[in-house]
C-alpha cells in the first residue's frame, strides 16, 4: 500500500504583499478541506492562523516573490514558504501577536529557517539556534512541521538493583 501525499503550492507576487492574509487564508482554507487530512479541525484551524503570519512575515516586504507550499501526509503537515526574493534582506524572529514568532516556534514540531548560506532550528528548549550551512544564499526559506499522530514512546527501561532501598544499610 503507498501512501497517499497531497501536495498543493500558492504562488504571491511582490505586487500582492498587501493582500497575503486574504490570499494565504482563502487558499488554506480550501486546500485544508480537500487534502482530507486526518488532522483534527482545530489543529488545521491553527495551523492556518500561524501559516498566515508566518508568510507575511517571509513575504510581506514586498521586494520579491513567494511561493508556500503544504503537503499533507497521513502522520504530518508540512508546510515550505519561499522568498524567492533577489534583494538582500534581514530575517525577522521578532514577530509579536497571538501568532507570532514565539508561538509559531513552540507550536510546531520542525521549524527551521534557511537564509543567506545559513540553517537555522528548532531545538528542545523550543529556541532557534544556527545549526548548518545552507545553500541558500538569494531569498529565504522557511520549513515548519505539524504532526498530528502521538509518536510512539519507546518502553522505558526497568532499572533493577540487587539492594533493597527500604532496608537499612
Amino acid at each position: 500500500m503507498t501512501e497517499e501525499i497531497f501536495e498543493r503550492s500558492l504562488e504571491i507576487k511582490a505586487v500582492q504583499a498587501g493582500n497575503i492574509a486574504s490570499i494565504v487564508g482563502a487558499w488554506w482554507k480550501e486546500i485544508s478541506k480537500e487534502a482530507k487530512s486526518p488532522a483534527t479541525p482545530g489543529k488545521l484551524y491553527a495551523i492556518g492562523n500561524y501559516l498566515v503570519e508566518l508568510v507575511k512575515n517571509s513575504l510581506s516586504d514586498g521586494k520579491g516573490d513567494g511561493k508556500v507550499t503544504a503537503i499533507f501526509d497521513s502522520e504530518k503537515v508540512k508546510i515550505v514558504i519561499d522568498d524567492l526574493g533577489s534583494g538582500e534582506k534581514e530575517i525577522n524572529l521578532n514577530v509579536k501577536g497571538d501568532y507570532g514568532m514565539k508561538e509559531s516556534i513552540e507550536y510546531f514540531d520542525v521549524f527551521t529557517v534557511e537564509s543567506k548560506g545559513r540553517k537555522y532550528e528548532k531545538n528542545f528548549r523550543n529556541m532557534v539556534e544556527e545549526t548548518d550551512d545552507s545553500d541558500l544564499y538569494v531569498g529565504s526559506k522557511l520549513t515548519i512541521v505539524k504532526y498530528h499522530i502521538t509518536p510512539v514512546e519507546e518502553e522505558e527501561q526497568a532499572y533493577h538493583s540487587n539492594r533493597n532501598f527500604g532496608e537499612r544499610m
